[in-house]
């Protein structure tokens, strides 16, 4: 029977008045480094995307499911309309504050998950490694979805464990309804949830009759949670884009037609980028941590020790095997198991060692977090990742000063943007730091060439007209174009233009 007094019980037995203001010193921490600056950080490409789709979902009732034309789940999508509701003026703010409530479930889920697993301390110390890691400390505060799929991962692993351990109907209950949430995040939490299946690991015993039935019920009520997910997962069959999905993930994962027609295309390039970019966006020094915290679990709980290293492996050769396109971002997750081994190492290290441990783990997080904040263009993270979000294409370095441009002179008459591109290019990036009752239209054109520009000259009687470059870098002199900025991006390996259309 449900009691609310008997958790207030609970709560005052396991925490003393020292926890709790260790508790509201967390939350501010994670707080203040998920919130300070949190637009200041130039866009990325893909972050327009999603910030245009939540605004379109918001005004149309009918688009809600606007993320399935691309083979996106809709679950940022939703998460981003209150945000916009809030802060109408300022939508890069509100697509990353999306982040930032969902790496804050994460911390929630990273606090519960060690508390249950180990004890008081270790959820302690994991939750302040968990606020100043790297990998989280970056993606929580960009308008992707990856921080979500962090915090799916970790409940998923907790619920796994939790429903194990208790083998309660509730539990099943509440455990398809986090899967199910989860799932509408990305695909790659399939993995997770399938990855509970092993769940029975913890309950494995000598004696063969104690343990069937304990793997029998837990199976059951498995079956229970994985119906009440797949249930809330198929919410997206009200879309007649749904089936997009399964083409996107075509696009980054290989069928099994490809997988056996040549099942080594990727594995060799794959398995040696997968710890590069793990060990590198996680601070480096926390994946030795980790190994160690692994190492002293092994002696002390064996079957807890493989069945966490189990959502290692797994997923790591799962990924090795099928991924045809890797980013850092989609190997998020791995720095959460990180966390929990590396906080168990900490916890159950010799006093005379914590210190120097502890010393070496903030000076690498210190100079990672530090380029994060406050010098962005030498973030130490892989070549890849500096070419999306720091030097490249993607990078929306001066859009913000060309809708604020646009902006003063729309006072006079309208201005129109053409955009090089819309669809994930400037167009949508533009479109981020427009407002409401703005007289800046922008139009999106792929190629953005004479023709298009040419077309376009019959709006300069009635309206000022620019044109915005962020692929293009050679501009013939016969094309009707004047330049008025160019925003070089650091390293200038890409820049974007700024032109004035003319007669």
């Amino acid at each position: 029977m449900f009691n609310i007094f008997n958790i207030f019980v609970w709560i005052k037995k396991s925490f003393s008045k020292k926890d709790f203001l260790l508790l509201i010193l967390l939350i501010f921490i994670y707080l203040l480094t998920r919130l300070y600056n949190l637009d200041q950080f130039p866009i990325f490409s893909d972050e327009g995307i999603y910030i245009r789709w939540a605004k379109v979902a918001w005004h149309d009732a009918s688009w809600r499911f606007i993320s399935l034309t691309d083979g996106k789940q809709p679950l940022q999508t939703w998460g981003t309309i209150p945000f916009l509701k809030l802060f109408p003026d300022n939508a890069l703010l509100a697509g990353r504050l999306f982040s930032v409530i969902t790496g804050f479930a994460a911390l929630i889920g990273m606090f519960t998950l060690l508390f249950y697993l180990f004890n008081k301390k270790t959820a302690f110390v994991g939750g302040f490694i968990c606020v100043f890691t790297p990998y989280f400390l970056f993606y929580d505060r960009m308008a992707l979805v990856d921080s979500a799929v962090n915090a799916g991962f970790i409940w998923i692993l907790f619920f796994s464990i939790l429903l194990v351990k208790t083998v309660r109907l509730d539990i099943a209950l509440i455990f398809g309804l986090v899967a199910g949430f989860s799932l509408l995040a990305k695909s790659s939490v399939r993995i997770f949830f399938a990855l509970s299946v092993l769940a029975p690991l913890l309950q494995l015993e000598k004696s063969i009759k104690k343990t069937i039935p304990k793997i029998i019920n837990y199976y059951l009520l498995f079956i229970i949670s994985s119906i009440l997910a797949l249930v809330v997962y198929n919410v997206q069959r009200l879309s007649p884009f749904f089936h997009y999905v399964a083409q996107k993930n075509a696009t980054f994962v290989m069928t099994m037609d490809e997988f056996l027609q040549n099942p080594f295309m990727s594995f060799f390039h794959n398995i040696k980028i997968i710890p590069e970019y793990v060990i590198n966006e996680s601070g480096f020094i926390l994946f030795f941590f980790a190994i160690l915290g692994l190492w002293k679990l092994l002696k002390a709980e064996l079957k807890l020790s493989l069945y966490l290293a189990s959502w290692i492996l797994f997923p790591f050769l799962a990924i090795a095997f099928f991924s045809k396109v890797i980013f850092p971002r989609y190997l998020i997750f791995f720095g959460s198991i990180l966390v929990v081994f590396a906080s168990y190492f900490f916890t159950t290290l010799n006093n005379r060692y914590q210190t120097v441990c502890y010393l070496l783990l903030a000076t690498f997080f210190i100079y990672y977090n530090y380029t994060i904040f406050f010098d962005y263009p030498k973030i130490p993270f892989p070549e890849i990742d500096r070419g999306q979000y720091v030097e490249g294409a993607t990078v929306g370095i001066g859009a913000r000063e060309i809708v604020e441009f646009a902006r003063e002179i729309s006072d006079d008459k309208e201005v129109v943007l053409l955009a090089e591109g819309n669809f994930g290019l400037v167009g949508d990036v533009l479109d981020v730091f427009t407002k409401p009752g703005d007289k800046i239209f922008i139009k999106g054109f792929w190629p953005l060439d004479k023709k298009a520009l040419l077309e376009n000259q019959k709006e300069l009687d009635e309206k000022f007209v620019y044109a915005v470059f962020a692929q293009r870098k050679d501009f013939p002199s016969e094309w009707p174009l004047r330049l008025i900025k160019k925003f070089d991006k650091p390293g200038k390996k890409s820049t974007i233009y700024l032109f004035e259309l003319t007669k």
